[in-house]
């Protein structure tokens, strides 16, 4: 299994929420704070763990510009994609080694990773 940086703040946003949300509610019951600040930690922390669902679906939306992209322009490589999406080469790359690795899309071997074209499975 591969872990992606983009997987790692998801699960990051996730557990700090969790987290966040647990601290809140034992502050309110029963810590040393005030009701209404545990009340406050708790709503914080289950607003991230929200937001983690509205991560993933900006990774699939990612995700589906660079299929998107290589649909119609099969060989691309990175900077080629990056332009024609407005993405980051962070961001674009991240995508490429998610989908390469779930079988999607092939990489064809370069001398540089920026050198490499892309193209779609059959």
């Amino acid at each position: 299994m591969t872990i992606y940086s983009d997987d790692l703040v998801q699960l990051t946003n996730w557990v700090s929420g969790l987290s966040a949300s647990a601290f809140g509610i034992y502050d309110a019951v029963a810590g040393s704070g005030t009701v209404s600040h545990g009340l406050v930690m708790t709503y914080c922390g289950v607003a991230l763990a929200y937001t983690t669902g509205s991560f993933q679906d900006y990774l699939r939306r990612r995700d589906t510009r660079v299929v998107a992209h290589l649909a119609g322009n099969p060989g691309s490589s990175l900077p080629q994609i990056c332009a024609a999406t407005g993405l980051h080469k962070d961001r674009v790359g991240s995508s490429l080694q998610r989908l390469t690795a779930d079988g999607l899309v092939l990489s064809e071997i370069g001398a540089t990773a920026i050198s490499r074209s892309y193209r779609l499975t059959r």
